[in-house]
Parts: C-alpha cells; sequence; structure tokens
C-alpha cells in the first residue's frame, strides 16, 4: 500500500510527508530559547540534541522533496526520526510547563519571565494559562511581556465567546421541571432516547414531612444530573447544593433527601434541574490509539486541529476538523455503543443561529468517553441509538450541516467537565495513521489512513 502511494504521489510530483515537518521546524526556533537552568532539565542537552535532530530530519525532507523517486528506506527514517522527535518535543513540553508553574509558586520573577517570553504551547493550556497571567497581572504591572499580553487577549476572546466554545458538541437541558410520581406514567409514554423528557426527577412528601427526590435515566447511556433547589425554608440537607449526580442508563435512584426541621411550619422550596449525556467521573484510557475516522487508505487533510485559530478553544480545545467532500465515508475511530444520532436536518452556515442544526453521531466507548462527529449531511447517519459498533466501522456521512463555513467532519472525544458539571470538555487522544501515532493534530497536516 505504502508503495502504491508513492507511486500515485510521483506521478503528482508532490511530496506529501513535508509539512510533517513544519510544526516541529517551527516550535525548534522557539525551543532553543530556553535555558536549559530555568527548565530544570533532568539531562544536559536535551534541547541542543533535540534542535540537531530537527536540522538533520530537515535535510532528509529536501533530500526526499527533490528525489525524482521517493526510497522506501530513506522514507521510514524519515517518518521514524519524526516520531522520536515528537516524543522529545513532549518531553521538553512537560518540562517546560512543569518549570512554569514552579516559577510562579516560588516567586521567581526572572525565571519566570524567561520561561512565559518564549510562548511555548503549553502556555494555552487552561490552566497553565490562568495561572500565568494571574501571576503576570499582579506581578508585572508594566505588561512587558509581549507574548503574554496576547495570551491575555486570547482568554478575553475565549470569555466573550463562551457560548460558542462550549455548545459545540451536545446542548444542556436546563429548567427541566420536577415531576410528581403520579405523572411519571404519561411522560414515559412519549419520552423518546436523547429527548428532553428521557431523564426525569420526581418530589414526594415523606412521612416526616419532608421531600425526597428520586431521578430516573431512560436511556442506555449515562447521564450527570444537575439539581438546582433554592428558597428553601423549613427544610434542611446534610449534601451540598445544588447537587450533581451520575446516573448509569436504564436506571432509578434517590438523589436526595430534604428533612423538615419544625413540623409545627410550613416548608417551601423552588426547584428545577438538568442533566447532561455522559459524566465527568470516568476516566479516560490514555493508552487506547484510536484510528482516523475513515476509510481505510484515504488521505486527508486537517483544517483546525488542538487549540485552532477559530473555535478550538477552552473546553473545545482538543478537537480536529477534517475538510470533506460531501459525502465521505465516516466511520468509527473506536469501537463502542451509539448514545446520539441525529440525520434530519438540511441547514449549514457561518453564524451561531445554525448551530441546533447539525447532524451528528455520538459513540460511548467502553471508558464512558464519548466519540463525537459532527456535521454529517442529511440522512447521513447509517447507525442508530443502542446499536454496537467496530472500529473502523461506517457510521455515517460527512456534510455540511450546523455552525460550518465548509463541508467538513469536527470529530473529538469527551467527557462532562468535571468543573461546571454540565457541559462537555475535550480530550487530548493518540491517533494512529501510515505516517505514525499523531498526538498533536495541527492546521496543514496530512494523513492516511492505516
Amino acid at each position: 500500500m505504502l508503495l502504491i502511494c508513492i507511486r500515485l504521489l510521483n506521478a503528482q510530483e508532490i511530496f506529501p510527508y513535508g509539512s510533517l515537518a513544519q510544526p516541529l521546524e517551527q516550535n525548534a526556533h522557539r525551543i532553543i530559547q530556553l535555558d536549559e537552568k530555568a527548565l530544570n532539565a533532568p539531562e544536559k542537552n536535551i534541547i541542543g540534541r533535540f534542535c540537531s535532530g530537527v536540522k538533520e530530519t530537515l535535510s532528509i525532507r529536501e533530500v526526499l522533496s527533490k528525489s525524482s523517486r521517493v526510497e522506501p528506506e530513506l522514507l521510514n527514517t524519515y517518518l521514524k526520526d519524526l516520531r522520536a522527535l515528537s516524543s522529545q518535543q513532549e518531553v521538553i513540553y512537560q518540562l517546560y510547563r512543569t518549570s512554569l508553574i514552579d516559577a510562579i509558586e516560588t516567586g521567581d520573577k526572572k525565571r519566570f519571565e524567561h520561561l512565559a517570553s518564549i510562548g511555548l504551547e503549553p502556555l494555552h493550556h487552561p490552566r497553565v494559562r490562568s495561572e500565568t497571567i494571574a501571576y503576570y497581572q499582579k506581578n508585572f504591572p508594566s505588561h512587558s511581556i509581549k507574548s503574554l499580553d496576547l495570551l491575555y487577549d486570547e482568554q478575553e476572546l475565549e470569555k466573550k465567546s463562551i457560548q460558542f466554545v462550549i455548545e459545540q458538541e451536545q446542548a444542556y437541558e436546563e429548567h427541566l421541571r420536577i415531576l410528581k410520581r403520579s405523572e411519571v406514567k404519561q411522560i414515559k409514554k412519549t419520552a423518546k432516547i436523547g429527548s428532553r423528557n428521557s431523564v426525569i426527577i420526581t418530589a414526594e412528601v415523606t412521612p416526616n414531612g419532608g421531600i425526597e427526590f428520586e431521578a430516573e435515566n431512560l436511556n442506555p447511556y449515562r447521564v450527570t444530573l444537575n439539581l438546582d433547589v433554592e428558597s428553601i425554608t423549613n427544610l434542611s440537607t446534610s449534601l451540598r447544593l445544588p447537587l450533581s449526580s451520575e446516573l448509569i442508563g436504564y436506571s432509578k435512584k434517590k438523589i436526595l433527601v430534604l428533612n423538615r426541621i419544625d413540623r409545627t411550619k410550613a416548608v417551601y422550596y423552588r426547584s428545577s434541574y438538568g442533566w447532561v449525556r455522559g459524566s465527568p467521573f470516568v476516566k479516560h484510557n490514555d493508552a487506547y490509539v484510536y484510528g482516523l475516522p475513515f476509510a481505510k487508505g484515504s488521505n486527508v487533510r486537517v483544517s483546525q486541529g488542538y487549540n485552532g485559530d477559530t473555535s478550538h478553544k477552552g473546553l473545545s480545545a482538543y478537537a480536529v476538523d477534517f475538510p470533506l467532500p460531501i459525502g465521505t465515508p465516516i466511520c468509527a475511530a473506536r469501537e463502542g455503543m451509539i448514545v446520539g444520532a441525529e440525520a434530519s436536518n438540511t441547514m449549514g452556515g457561518a453564524s451561531p443561529e445554525f448551530r441546533r442544526y447539525a447532524n451528528y453521531v455520538i459513540v460511548e466507548h467502553d471508558d464512558g468517553t464519548m466519540g463525537n462527529y459532527y456535521h454529517l449531511k442529511q440522512g447521513g447517519a447509517v447507525v442508530h441509538i443502542g446499536d454496537k459498533v467496530a472500529k473502523g466501522q461506517l457510521i455515517a456521512y460527512s456534510g455540511n450541516t450546523g455552525y460550518t463555513t465548509a463541508p467538513h467532519l469536527h470529530f473529538s472525544v469527551s467527557k462532562v467537565d468535571p468543573i461546571s458539571m454540565r457541559r462537555p470538555i475535550n480530550l487530548p487522544v493518540k491517533i494512529q495513521t501510515l505516517q505514525g501515532i499523531v498526538t498533536g493534530p495541527r492546521c496543514g497536516d496530512y494523513y492516511t489512513v492505516q
């Protein structure tokens, strides 16, 4: 397969893997500025070795790009070196991140200024960024670090567009009405999987005059509930309110009891609830290697990768966009169960008003995380909720529905954000390609499905 691809690409006088080295080349120009003493590097000359490795790999790229016939052994060496350099870069990034946090915690302004002014990728991690900006604003009133001024602008832009960012993949159903148990039977007759009333909370008076809340999940997948109880009069509870709770598929449980304080006085409360698909308590299997969500042998390009320039920010930072012709087959990047499928919408456009018209398929993995495939064509979902799918199985066809400027697939893996308890947060994943395992897809990268 590799030789066939090479022959086809030689016929077009294109070296398809040349762009894979560009991110490393760009980062090497900044990494070389790092002082290893400030970085607390356990190994001597770790930065020098990385930059020398990048230089050597770029020389191989030049030979390959100018050759009329690509030598498979030289190509394999090039790809192997790229994988090794990516691993070295991740080690440097981790050292950079921990060193920056250490400089903040110890109040080492000189070391902080050196590290922050270089502005490597870990600065854009939400936690690192917020701590860095807070320390910068407190200790550098003259705002003398240009990279951090830009970082502050980025954070402010995210705050202004937070509605766009956090609703990329799924809506949160808010302010649903608490039912009486006598009402549940009628509601169940009309409830469909995934609908607003597919998760029900009821409230009943207890024998001592208190209030007991019971939740029931009519969906096959786990959900996270958020119960708000306000204006409480003559009632008490040992639990912290508002209350968040996980509910597994097809289950029912008591989630809260409000005890009456004085039986001679009236009780009063006001309540509502919301729920979101998934759980904040699941732990992603970081060792799992995903496939590209396309048919074997497909060649695809990344138009927006992790921490992209437009929508891949904040909670949605770890997502990938692939520009595709409408109708391109979409395959499961990981095995699991279908827990979301919408294919009835026809509209799409570059405005937030189109967000609710996105067609999608959502797969729940065995570790409880969700694989999200968005912007599918009308009728593009070929699976149904409850279906089990294998890795690489056809699940949909790409489209241009929802909030989108051009036909593409938006792919991400998520769980419920453990801070808000009501929004999805994307997770970084490993993706297997013919070019090797990718851990940080970027705009302009080209990959082949293995």
